[in-house]
């Protein structure tokens, strides 16, 4: 409802309850001044009549009186007249002949002498005068409410028009105008009471507005830019970047953090470091964790979507405001997984090649007295003169010293390997090779071993070295089974160039202490006799040599999983 209409409502209601009311007074006044003329006149009558009434009775002279009453009844305002005798006796009577009405207005007067009653004048009066005054009353009032309210709303129309509504429909378009967005619209001040200040204090907060939206477009543009430059910076980094909030959320990720994490932006968003990273990154590395200081390349780890733990190098900052307030923290990180596997591997193949190196030299001077020792001691074997006893301890020693021989022997081989053949070899062929002899020890074990072998491109290798570092890995996997399990291999070809094999078993797997020794020289889980630790040794040379890599996964209690990587031929990419 519009405020003039509801102006005129309340007014209209005004006028009517005080138009109604005033009305009310004075039809009541009005009435009241009749009621007493008529009062006044029936007592004049009443005095008069009960004066010649009481003549009359003393006289007997009752046509006197009775003349006297249709004389009086003839007036208007009388309906009728009596003379009644104190014994109730009616001496005269008379009626008007015009229609009665319901309503009269009934007088007694008393026909006195002296102190004794002779009886009473009883006159009754019509009220059709009285009411038909206040009708003519009323008629009147309601014309004159009707004048003065429309006369009323006319004048405040044009006086509510030129000082309240024409202002306020100015402001209104003005303010809707400014909702809009058009910021150069001013009002015209046409008066100097409070709806001119209005119209001035609008006109100053246009003006203001349009300054400061002004300038904000101005700093706005200049932001969009310093953010495209940083965008721009964020998307070529290398290395991976997110930001946080004051609350530890995520704000940011880059397009590298994707790559490394396998998470992509919009999964990220919204989330804790921790329900990304699910590892002790963020408490050692992300700067909320640490507003004291700035790290600087600390090594962590993270475990991508994928499930797999990745080494990275983190480098953190809080992120401040002029007033020192934190509003959050800028974290980089950098996937060095395979840095640090280079590394290792550069240490492994150090502490290899010094093994190998050791290993000659000490097979060279062991190698000639053990030899001596099993040629003596088949040679005492044949004297017929040796009981049964000195004949079971020569076959012990010979026994024994053709095991140091056999040890002695794989030194030479680790630390003098064979020229590799180099040639074009598809692993998938070597790995049926390999299974098809591997199987039937596995099957007296109830072992089962499974393949899962892709189209996979050839491999420049030496394919009975390939089968031999199949034929341990597979072995050594039967072996860690014991009875009642399986082993699956897969080959595939990965993005990055490399023919993949994956040897899965159900073992009990590798402790964690253990998993860094695997590979090296005479480190072996299995029982006395059993072994020498020397197979995986020999077979990470060989994989090394063929410029590829060999990895292991394993969960303690569930089983292990060694990965071998060898780089496709280049024709085969051609």
């Amino acid at each position: 409802m519009s405020i003039k209409r509801d102006f005129y409502k309340r007014l209209s209601f005004i006028v009517m309850i005080s138009a109604v009311i005033i009305s009310a007074v004075a039809i009541v006044a009005e009435r009241n001044i009749v009621l007493d003329d008529m009062k006044d006149k029936g007592d004049s009558i009443a005095r008069m009549l009960s004066a010649v009434a009481r003549d009359s009775m003393l006289t007997h002279d009752y046509v006197t009186m009775e003349r006297y009453v249709m004389e009086a009844v003839n007036d208007k305002n009388i309906e009728s007249l009596r003379i009644i005798r104190s014994d109730g006796e009616i001496l005269a009577e008379a009626a008007t002949k015009r229609r009665a009405t319901a309503e009269n207005y009934r007088l007694q007067y008393p026909i006195a002498m002296g102190e004794s009653s002779l009886g009473t004048i009883d006159i009754s009066f019509s009220m059709e005068r009285v009411n038909s005054i206040s009708k003519r009353i009323i008629i009147s009032a309601v014309i004159f409410i009707a004048f003065v309210h429309g006369f009323a709303l006319i004048v405040n129309n044009i006086i509510i028009n030129k000082l309240i509504i024409i202002p306020v429909r100015s402001l209104m378009q003005a303010t809707k105008s400014l909702r809009d967005g058009s910021l150069r619209n001013r009002i015209e001040i046409r008066s100097e009471n409070e709806f001119g200040e209005l119209a001035s204090a609008f006109n100053d907060m246009a003006a203001t507005l349009e300054s400061n939206f002004e300038e904000i477009k101005a700093k706005q543009k200049e932001i969009f830019t310093e953010k495209g430059k940083f965008e721009a910076i964020v998307k070529s980094l290398a290395d991976g970047l997110f930001v946080t909030n004051s609350d530890g959320l995520i704000v940011s990720f880059n397009r590298a953090a994707e790559m490394i994490t396998g998470y992509g932006e919009k999964e990220t968003i919204g989330l804790h470091c921790e329900d990304v990273f699910k590892t002790r990154l963020c408490e050692d590395a992300c700067a909320l964790h640490n507003e004291d200081k700035t790290i600087s390349a600390k090594e962590s780890e993270i475990i991508t979507k994928g499930g797999k733990r990745r080494v990275v190098s983190v480098s953190s900052a809080i992120i401040r405001d002029r007033d020192g307030r934190v509003l959050g923290g800028v974290q980089t990180f950098r996937d060095i997984t395979e840095e640090k596997h280079r590394q290792a591997m550069l240490c492994q193949a150090e502490k290899l090649a010094a093994i190998g190196h050791l290993s000659a030299g000490l097979a060279h001077e062991i190698n000639n007295p053990i030899g001596n020792v099993v040629g003596y001691a088949k040679l005492l074997l044949r004297d017929a003169s040796l009981n049964e006893k000195q004949r079971e301890r020569l076959d012990i020693i010979s026994e024994q010293a053709e095991k140091a021989g056999g040890i002695v022997q794989g030194l030479l081989n680790y630390s003098r390997r064979q020229e590799s053949k180099m040639e074009r070899t598809f692993i998938n062929g070597a790995v049926e090779s390999v299974v098809k002899v591997v199987s039937l020890q596995a099957e007296k074990s109830n072992i089962k071993i499974g393949v899962d072998l892709k189209d996979v491109p050839a491999v420049k290798a030496d394919q009975r070295q390939m089968e031999q570092v199949l034929f341990n890995i597979i072995l050594n996997a039967v072996q860690a089974i014991g009875s009642d399990g399986s082993v699956l291999i897969r080959t595939d070809e990965t993005d990055d160039g490399f023919v993949e094999v994956r040897i899965e078993d159900t073992g009990p797997g590798i402790p964690e202490e253990h998993i860094h020794k695997i590979f090296d020289p005479f480190f072996t889980t299995k029982p006395v006799n059993k072994g020498t630790g020397l197979g995986l040794s020999v077979c990470m040379g060989i994989i090394r040599e063929h410029k590829g890599f060999i990895e292991v996964e394993s969960e303690y209690g569930k089983g292990s999983a060694f990965i071998i990587k060898l780089p496709v031929m280049e024709d085969e990419n051609a």
